[in-house]
């Protein structure tokens, strides 16, 4: 296509470009800028106005003001109970503070003397009892760690414990307060009774005169600065100089003054801000308050403020700052930015102006122009020119001070330019809705798009001349002949690409709308996403920096990444990135950034300047990051254990330090830490030190013992636990700032959870034993148990074995005595046969025989029948036969037998003795006793045992009878015996005899 050039109106462009070039001439140098960040009481301050400000040696701020003493770590805030360390100093009570060179505190007071704390929180040594009532009005140290000081009446040093007092007649002036400060050679200055002095040989010196000096600050070299009638001064050996004026006002009063590591000086005044001298001069800086009560600057560099109101401030170089265009007072939006070729920046707005950047600030030019309120986007042209896309579709050119139209009249593409991409080689692709244009060499072609795309919410160019388009769930890729699609590569359905990067290495850099970032390269996709520490899933803006850094605009803000660890990142899912966050910290809360997927459809596209710096679009403004003033990260934080809970009660705080007490201090710990057993909850809190960027700072955790590795706690700064078994821990935690390294040694503490008695070593010794001992017993009485079973089966044996030969026995001695009788009887009678007198007699013997051998025979059977084995029957039997046996014999009797006998068990041993042994009672007493009259009484006593007693009132017997009778008695005290029974007879020669029978139930073996 052949481009048509149009000449617009020259009066009004040459005008404009005038204008332009006259503010541009000062645009080469630009100025230092500083960023301001504010705590007050919404972020934890107890007090808004700051009196002193001293960094300790272990990292922490303090910070005195009007209620307390307070320690900083970038993010909270801590009262410090200085009355429980130094006994006397309250928190309201303190006016200033100084950090010596051994990380000593010393802590001066409004009223009283002042007080020394050490590193490890123990009392400073001060000669308080020869010093003046009352507290110093200056201290200073020098370089030989002395400690200086001054009093109204005289000045004081303190070295290796000696005090030593100079007075007039050491050269101290007589009058006034005094002011110290010590160089960096290691003098000592004063400032007293309107003259600055030294301190040599001895004595101070004077040298300089100078009336009303407010404030006296250290110098680098060996000298010293001093601010008088709104000037600053310097003064060495050779006397004072004025630097200038830092306020028009005479009576401006310094309240602070301070020279950082860079040689220049900061002045804290009291109504009129705070100034920063340098080489260049003068320069207001701005703070939250106009009231400046102290200055300090950290390790890192960086001044901090103490407000008479504001709060405390933190100044710090501009790396990161927020610029908007105002128009009439209005902020108006940028949507498109560029930079010309001659290092000038250009913008459209959203109201389609176009701006230029002009001592740095957004302003609208050529406003009167006839292009003004069209204009869409903006593109780098070659040459000093750029490109303009216009709402109406047409496409401008503006080089020198001439603005061409390079619009096709016959071009029937409408509609508003939606992007413009230049490529590599010279080259311009223009975007409307739904067509592809491209340019080159003054000639263009339109593009035909595949059917079916939605509408294009996304452009690049890679360095291999490669065109890509990202929509809805699609990305095309155009080499100049074909479009590929590469969207089944990606998995990106239903997601809007809402950004397109082609990095330098020839990657694809891909923003999707919820998914994340993903890259593609060589045929290969990688993606990732909030679950690996992305800040954000929905990225409408990439850009690398010179340093290997990608930076990103999304939903949540601007953040950027090393790419080498988002490479690193998508090969290994279990890896966690750790983003910076630009926010707060530069005064940047939440920033959205511009994306194409919403009206105007513009796309935006982050741009990196010549000179490194990096711009990205967002809805308030542009953001301008310098790489090259942004720290590099090569050093991790310290990091330091703050504070150990258990259950909700502090068991450990560094320095030993509660609001209410004082615990101990885990840096100090001996031996590790003893908690007892049964705790729920167990909680460590930490902080690392990086105030230039405090929430960038992230930590991981473990536990040894509990742990299996390192836990990413990200930016929180605590780690909770529960349920501890019994044994040793040591808990470890390190801090890094964004990708940084991790803390070479971390904060760790040793700790050991006792455990409950029955987990005790001797709990379980003792209980080994037991259980041994039990399990010992316990087989013991199985093995008894089984042998006694064994032993009673043998005995079972053994008794049915003497059960059976007793019933042999009897019926041997018994029963076959008896029929042998009868055998015999009746042989007789048979030979007696002829004599009938006798043959009856022998008839009647073998009657009575056998009529004894069957009762023999039946108590045999009632001995050994089971059914009997009971008291009751043993008892009724005993009773039927007496009875039976009493009145066969014609003797009269009294029988006294239980009414209801328990059914307790008797064996067929017992029963069979303690039957016989009462038989042979009553035959004796049929046979012997002579007596008409018999008494039997049976009585169960303890369910056990049976007590019979056989009484007759017959003739009795002697004693000798008794011990040497016959067999019969011998064998009723056996037979009781067998059965472990009692046997008594009691009796007397003509008063009768008594049987006493005393047998178990059971025989006991």
């Amino acid at each position: 296509m052949n481009v048509t050039v149009t000449r617009l109106n020259p009066v009004v462009l040459l005008a404009g470009l005038i204008w332009i070039f006259t503010f541009f001439s000062s645009q080469a140098s630009t100025n230092t800028e500083w960023f301001t960040r504010v705590w007050q009481t919404d972020d934890g301050l107890l007090n808004n106005n700051i009196s002193a400000i001293a960094q300790g040696r272990d990292g922490y701020l303090w910070i005195v003001t009007p209620v307390s003493l307070m320690r900083f770590d970038g993010i909270r805030f801590s009262p410090f109970p200085v009355k429980d360390f130094t006994g006397s100093i309250e928190p309201h009570n303190i006016r200033t503070l100084v950090c010596t060179s051994t990380g000593a505190l010393l802590i001066v007071p409004n009223l009283g003397q002042m007080a020394g704390l050490n590193p490890d929180f123990s009392l400073f040594p001060l000669p308080n009892g020869k010093l003046p009532k009352g507290s110093p009005w200056a201290l200073a140290e020098t370089r030989d760690g002395s400690l200086w000081l001054g009093y109204a009446s005289a000045i004081y040093r303190f070295k290796d414990g000696r005090l030593t007092k100079y007075t007039e007649t050491d050269g101290v002036p007589g009058a006034g307060p005094p002011l110290l400060a010590s160089d960096g050679a290691g003098n000592l200055w004063m400032a007293k009774d309107n003259r600055i002095c030294v301190f040599r040989s001895e004595r101070f010196e004077p040298i300089a005169p100078m009336r009303d000096v407010q404030c006296l600050a250290a110098s680098h070299t060996n000298a010293v600065w001093f601010v008088a009638h709104g000037h600053l001064y310097s003064c060495d050996a050779e006397g004072a100089q004025d630097r200038g004026s830092f306020e028009n006002s005479p009576t401006a009063i310094a309240e602070a003054l301070l020279e950082d590591r860079k040689g220049a000086i900061w002045i804290g005044t009291d109504g009129q801000g705070l100034f920063r001298f340098s080489d260049s001069g003068f320069q207001r800086v701005e703070t939250s308050h106009s009231c400046i009560l102290s200055l300090a600057e950290d390790d890192e560099g960086d001044i901090w403020v103490g407000t008479g109101g504001g709060g405390l401030d933190r100044i710090s170089l501009t790396s990161v700052r927020l610029e908007a265009m105002e128009n009439n007072g209005i902020l108006s939006q940028l949507q498109s930015v560029c930079q010309s070729a001659d290092g000038r920046l250009w913008g459209a707005t959203l109201d389609q102006m176009l701006a230029c950047r002009i001592n740095g600030k957004w302003t609208p030019v050529f406003t009167n122009a006839a292009f003004a309120g069209n204009v869409r986007c903006v593109a780098t042209a070659p040459d000093e020119g750029i490109w303009i896309g216009m709402r109406g579709g047409q496409l401008l050119r503006l080089a020198n001070t001439n603005v061409f139209d390079c619009t096709q009249g016959s071009d029937p593409a409408g509609g508003p330019i939606y992007a413009l991409c230049p490529t590599p080689s010279g080259g311009l692709w223009i975007l409307h809705r739904n067509v592809l244009r491209y340019l080159q060499g003054g000639l263009g072609h339109l593009v035909a798009l595949p059917p079916h795309v939605p509408r294009i919410s996304a452009i690049a160019a890679d360095t291999t001349g490669n065109l890509w388009l990202g929509a809805k769930g699609m990305v095309l890729r155009f080499d100049g002949t074909n479009f590929t699609d590469e969207s089944a590569l990606l998995s990106i359905s239903n997601h809007t690409v809402s950004c397109l990067y082609g990095a330098s290495d020839g990657s694809l850099w891909i923003g999707c709308g919820g998914l994340g970032l993903l890259r593609f390269k060589d045929g290969r996709v990688g993606r990732i996403g909030v679950q690996q520490g992305l800040f954000c899933d929905y990225i409408s803006e990439i850009q690398e920096d010179r340093k290997g850094w990608l930076w990103f605009g999304s939903d949540l803000g601007i953040f950027k990444i090393r790419q080498a660890k988002l490479e690193e990142a998508m090969a290994n899912s279990r890896l966690r990135l750790h983003p910076i966050v630009y926010g707060r910290n530069e005064g940047l809360s939440s920033l959205e950034a511009i994306f194409s997927t919403a009206s105007p459809f513009v796309i935006p596209r982050a741009i990196r300047t010549r000179d490194g710096k990096i711009w990205l679009l967002t809805h308030t403004g542009v953001v301008v990051a310098d790489p090259d003033v942004l720290p590099e990260n090569s050093a991790a934080p310290a990091v330091r254990l703050t504070q150990i809970a258990m259950d909700g009660q502090i068991i450990a705080s560094y320095g030993g330090v509660v609001p209410t007490q004082t615990v101990a201090d885990p840096e100090e710990l001996n031996a590790p830490l003893r908690l007892p057993p049964g705790f729920h909850h167990l909680e460590f809190d930490f902080t690392a030190f990086q105030f230039s960027e405090p929430e960038n700072i992230h930590f991981r955790y473990r536990l040894a013992g509990f742990d299996n590795g390192w836990i990413d706690a990200d930016t929180g700064r605590a780690a909770n636990y529960s349920r501890f078994a019994a044994g040793d821990y040591q808990f470890e935690v390190q801090a890094s700032v964004g990708d940084g390294p991790w803390s070479d040694t971390p904060a760790a503490l040793a700790f050991t959870v006792t455990p409950f008695f029955w987990q005790t070593w001797w709990f379980r010794l003792g209980a080994a034993v037991f259980l041994a001992s039990l399990l010992a017993t316990i087989v013991r009485l199985i093995s008894y148990r089984q042998l006694r079973l064994k032993l009673r089966a043998v005995e079972q044996q053994a008794a049915i074995e003497r059960e059976r030969g007793r019933i042999a026995r009897d019926i041997h001695d018994d029963l076959g005595n008896r029929l042998t009788k009868i055998e015999l009887l009746t042989g007789l009678a048979h030979l007696d046969r002829e004599a009938p007198g006798k043959a009856a007699g022998h008839i009647q013997q073998i009657s009575t025989t056998a009529r004894q051998a069957t009762d023999a025979l039946d108590e045999i059977v009632w001995a050994i029948n089971p059914r009997n084995d009971t008291l009751p029957h043993l008892i009724g039997y005993i009773g039927q036969f007496t009875v039976e046996f009493l009145r066969t014999a014609g003797i009269g009797y009294h029988v006294d037998l239980p009414d209801f006998p328990p059914e307790e068990p008797v064996s067929a041993e017992v029963r069979h003795n303690l039957f016989l042994v009462v038989k042979e009672s009553l035959n004796n007493i049929v046979c012997h006793a002579g007596a008409t009259e018999v008494s039997m009484v049976i009585v169960i006593a303890d369910h056990s045992f049976i007590n019979v007693t056989v009484e007759d009132n017959g003739r009795g017997f002697n004693g000798e009878v008794l011990n040497g009778g016959g067999n019969g008695l011998k064998n009723m005290r056996q037979r009781m015996g067998e059965i472990g029974g009692f046997f008594e007879i009691k009796t007397t020669p003509g008063a009768g005899t008594r049987v006493l029978l005393k047998s178990p139930c059971q025989i006991k073996k």
